[in-house]
């Protein structure tokens, strides 16, 4: 009897580790566009001073609105990096369990680029609660000619969990300018930053400044026509960010940078060292048109 006792609990023993192997292994399971979105503001501060990369890049459009809108392909090529861009969280409002580990580990390196300007109006919708009652629900914007390319990086050699690199290592942005009619000058918002580097900061209000502002629309885009994983793909086609002109301390750190996206690891492209200046932009999760993020 005590055999058969013994037989059944080593037993159960054993289911119990094989029922738990599956999380483990699969890590953190992935949130839905609409958590994962919402949540997605970043900070970005100025990092001068660096010689140009002089890569041509194919970028194609993956947001539903722009794809509707037949805006075409572009070929552009990488000037110097301007900003990194860095996540945070508004008015001590965290994001929520299930998109922190991802929202964390999305810091992008933005590189100057130039092309046509799209003169396209867009009616923006603000998904993340905080800045929706701070700013005002909406805005009408027109785009105009694209800036930057952001592309996603990981800081001083730290790399995200394997769960969480499919998306932010896919995760790419074209910023464009764009006219609008805001003018959220007077507002303020108290910024933590979020990722393990930068958490033990201490909160820091910003101020938004005078028009124009906000200055920028940022939309997802492939590379060199790469796609992103399908597990990862509906998430960052609705990934766009508007981003706005603020004031705040600089950071004035050096780090190391270090480039996660396939494309650009597969052109062997060497980490950089870069010293992170002065605080200048707040970019905040919208939609366009009526293609509002699922979930």
């Amino acid at each position: 009897m005590s055999k058969l006792i013994r037989q059944i609990t080593t037993g159960g023993f054993l289911l119990l580790t094989l029922v738990a192997l599956p999380a483990a292994i699969c890590g953190q399971p992935l949130p839905t566009p609409k958590d994962f979105v919402s949540n997605l503001d970043v900070r970005c501060y100025k990092i001068p001073n660096q010689p140009p990369l002089n890569i041509s890049l194919r970028l194609d459009h993956l947001n539903p609105f722009f794809v509707q809108q037949h805006v075409p392909f572009e070929i552009v090529t990488l000037k110097e990096p301007q900003d990194l861009c860095v996540p945070v969280f508004k008015n001590s409002t965290p994001p929520s369990s299930t998109s922190r580990p991802f929202i964390q580990f999305v810091d992008w390196k933005c590189y100057g680029i130039t092309g046509s300007p799209l003169n396209l109006p867009v009616h923006l919708t603000q998904l993340n609660p905080v800045i929706a009652s701070l700013l005002g629900p909406t805005d009408d914007v027109t785009v105009r000619e694209p800036q930057q390319l952001c592309v996603p990086v990981q800081k001083n050699n730290v790399v995200p969990p394997s769960s969480v690199l499919p998306l932010v290592s896919n995760l790419d942005v074209k910023c464009y300018r764009i006219d609008s009619q805001a003018n959220p000058s007077g507002k303020r918002v108290n910024l933590n930053h979020l990722n393990p580097l930068f958490s033990t900061l201490p909160l820091e209000t910003v101020n938004f400044l005078a028009p124009p502002n906000p200055v920028q629309l940022c939309v997802p885009v492939t590379k060199n026509m790469q796609q992103p994983p399908t597990t990862v793909f509906q998430i960052i086609q609705y990934s766009d960010v508007l981003c706005y002109n603020i004031d705040g301390l600089a950071l004035n750190k050096t780090l190391t940078l270090t480039h996660l996206n396939p494309v650009l690891r597969a052109m062997g492209l060497p980490t950089e060292t870069v010293l992170v200046t002065s605080s200048h932009k707040l970019c905040v999760p919208v939609a366009k048109g009526t293609f509002l993020p699922p979930g």
